[in-house]
Order: structure tokens, then sequence, then C-alpha cells
């Protein structure tokens, strides 16, 4: 493993220290803070006082730090189907938050950074970062405007349709993404305008064997803007109807031309059913038309879903659903549909013992080619929490994609262990 940089250093020793110290006081007035189990809330979401993080106040802020330390083993870290290397990645990744705590209006403030090391394979070695904002204005008591903005650099993950297998490490790529929104209550009315702005830079990257993969034909920008009027059936239930559009712009129109726009048409709802669950569904219809003439378009089902279901009070499952066109590298493909659903479970095993598993299945269907492929995903772990400022985590998880396009299938399994530090 190289050297720790002195940029991770300092937040981890800073984090650790300061939590070392606050262990002394046993008397903190939280830990001594009865639990109480509070139905139509998640496992997840639910107060657990004497291991929630307590936050640092900075006058009407609260700043929330942590760090992460994590070792894993994956025995397919580039997702090939033959030939396949394991290697052991220690993960560092200090964050941070700032909320305030006004009666009226809202500011978030965020930022982190995490570092992997591969053991042997060094060339995986990345750095990810990232740091936004987001805001509600509160005009009138039915009227408020939000906002948000971020900026990261990430990597691409070696099991993701897009990522070139003749790369001969992780694509770099850098995306800032913001949001602006008005919502206006008429009694039991309600209406929502947003756009969006996502910006791509995708980095060049080094190819197996010498030479230099192009990556800037897959720079774009990406304009959005949706509109969705609701109705309150109940103070709990809102139904509402949703149009969106969409447009995709390529900075290159070379060697392809991949610009196109879209919309997507749905109705759906915003509920909670007594304290038993609560969430959001949707349906309806999505098309993306692309500009070259020699890419047909995409169109399909667009449905969504997010539902959390209090089995009991120390039971939660959730439901997830989704249906998205998403672009694709595949010159011959205009892009390719996703539809992915899943169920996880969280159980409280003891108060500060949390249990759970996850399952998912996705479908890729690219468009222009015959190419489909099929994503099984399972992820289980356990959570202690020792106190306010220390926790422990192992997991383990799997992917399998089979896929009709020869080399495409791949099996990869993943075991970790991971510290968590917070204030």
């Amino acid at each position: 493993m190289k050297n720790v940089p002195f940029y991770l250093i300092v937040p981890v020793a800073a984090l650790l220290g300061s939590s070392v110290a606050a262990l002394a006081d046993d008397t903190t007035p939280s830990s001594q803070t009865p639990i109480t189990d509070v139905r139509g809330q998640s496992v997840r979401e639910r107060a657990r006082p004497g291991y929630d993080a307590v936050g640092i106040r900075a006058g009407s802020f609260l700043i929330l730090p942590k760090v992460d330390v994590s070792e894993t083993y994956n025995d397919n870290i580039y997702a090939t189907d033959t030939n396949t290397e394991s290697d052991f990645v220690t993960a560092v990744s200090p964050s941070i938050s700032v909320q305030s705590l006004w009666s009226r209006h809202a500011l978030g403030l965020k930022a982190g950074l995490s570092q992997y090391w591969y053991a042997s394979k060094t060339t995986e070695d990345r750095l990810d970062w990232n740091f936004g904002a987001d805001g509600r204005l509160d005009v009138l008591r039915d009227t408020n405007i939000t906002g948000s903005a971020s900026y990261r650099q990430a990597h691409e993950d070696r099991g993701s349709a897009n990522s070139p297998t003749s790369a001969a490490e992780p694509v770099e790529y850098n995306l800032f993404d913001s949001s602006v929104g008005l919502f206006q209550r008429f009694n039991r009315v309600t209406a929502q305008l947003k756009g969006t702005f996502d910006q791509y830079d995708y980095k060049n990257v080094a190819l197996i064997g010498g030479g230099t993969l192009n990556e800037d034909s897959r720079d774009r920008n990406e304009y959005g803007g949706g509109l969705r009027l609701g109705y309150d059936l109940s103070p709990d239930t809102n139904v509402y109807a949703e149009g969106k559009l969409n447009k995709r712009s390529y900075d290159m129109s070379a060697p392809v031309d991949r610009n196109s726009n879209g919309y997507e048409a749905v109705i759906g709802s915003e509920f909670k059913l007594s304290r038993l669950a609560q969430g959001e569904v949707y349906v309806g219809y999505q098309r993306q038309t692309y500009d070259a003439s020699y890419y047909s378009a995409t169109s399909g089902l667009a449905y969504g879903a997010k539902v959390n279901w209090f089995v009991t009070p120390l039971t939660t499952v959730r439901l997830s659903a989704a249906s998205t066109i998403e672009e694709s590298i595949d010159p011959g493909a205009s892009g390719y549909m996703s539809q992915k659903v899943g169920i996880g479970l969280d159980h409280e095993l003891l108060r500060n013992l949390i249990l759970s598993g996850d399952v998912s299945y996705e479908n890729d269907d690219f468009g222009n080619i015959s190419r489909q492929d099929d994503v099984t995903s399972a992820l289980f772990g356990a959570t202690y929490l020792l106190n306010n400022f220390f926790a422990v985590g192992v997991n383990y998880g799997i992917v399998d994609r089979s896929s009709n396009v020869p080399g495409a299938d791949y099996t990869q399994n993943q075991v970790g262990f991971t510290l968590r530090g917070q204030l």
C-alpha cells in the first residue's frame, strides 16, 4: 500500500482524537435518554439517543463530521468473465455535512472524499471527491423555492455497462449537477416546477498494452424540466400528474452523433397509509428521440417506486423500482432502457445492532443492437453501534451479470469490514 497522504491523516486523526476525548464523559445526556419505538418510522430513520451522532453546534448550524475506514476483499476487481483477478482494497472516506437549524428557510452544505488503495493492482487506486449545497427559501406559507448544486470527481465502476474493457485503469470523470424548483400550494391543489442542468466531463484513459483511449466524445450537457400538478386526497395522500422534458447535447458529434431529446409523462401518488407504509409510486410512458437518423427512438414504460413498509416497530421492508433511458458507449447502440426492481429489509436485532439485506434485478435492453444484460445483485450486512462516536459494520455483496454478448458476463463477490468514527 502507498503512503497515506497528509490530506487524509489530518481529518482522520482530528475526528478520532475528538471522539476518544468525548468518550471520557460517560454522563452524556443523550446516552441516558430512553429509546421509544415509533411506528411510521423506518429502522434507519429512527432516532437512537446514545448512538446517533451528536454533531457540533455552531450558532444556528449543526456540523456533522465522520470518517469511514474499510477493508474489502474483491474476488474479481476487473469484472471479467475469465482470467479473474482478486485483491484487497483499503478505503478511507472522510466527509462533513452542515445543516441549518432555522425555523424558516433551510441551507445544507456537504463535502467528502474517498481514497481507494489496492494491495496488488495499484493501477486501480483512485481518489473520488465531492462538494455541494442545497437550500430552501420559504417565500410564503404555501410557496417555496428550492435549489441545489454539487461538483464531483468520480470513476466508473469496472462492472458498469459503460466501462470500456480495453481501459488499463478506471475511467475518471467530473460531474456538475444542479437544480432549481418552485413549489406552490392552492388549498388542496399543489404545483411543482423544476429545472435541472448536468455537465459531464470524461478524462482520457490509458489502454491495456499502450496508447490512449479518447473519452472526449462522451462529454455532454443534459438539460431537464418538469411540471407536477397534484391534489391532496387527504393530509397523507397526494395524487399527481407529471410531465418532463430533456435535452442531451454532446460536445462532439463524431465518431457518432448522440444528441437527443426526450420526454416522460406519468401519474403517481405520494402517500402514508396510517403507520403501516409510506412512499411514492408512479407509472407512465417515456421516449428518447435521437438526432442521428441511424439511431431509432428508444421508448417504453416509465415507472418508479420507493416504499417503506413498517412490518413491525423493529422491522422495515423497503421496495424500489425504476425504469430509465440511459446513454451508451457502444457505437452501434443509441442508448439502453434500464429497468430495475429491488427489495430490502432492515431489522433491529438489538437496540444497537442493525441487520440489513438487499436483493435487486436489473434488465438493460440496448437500442439498435441485440444486446441484453440481466444483472442480479445482493448485499447483506450488519452494523453494530458502539456509542455516539463509533460504529462497526460487516457486509457481503455479490453481483452477477448475464449477457447475450460474448465476454460481457461476470460474477463478483465482495466481503468487507468498516469502522466509522463520527461526532
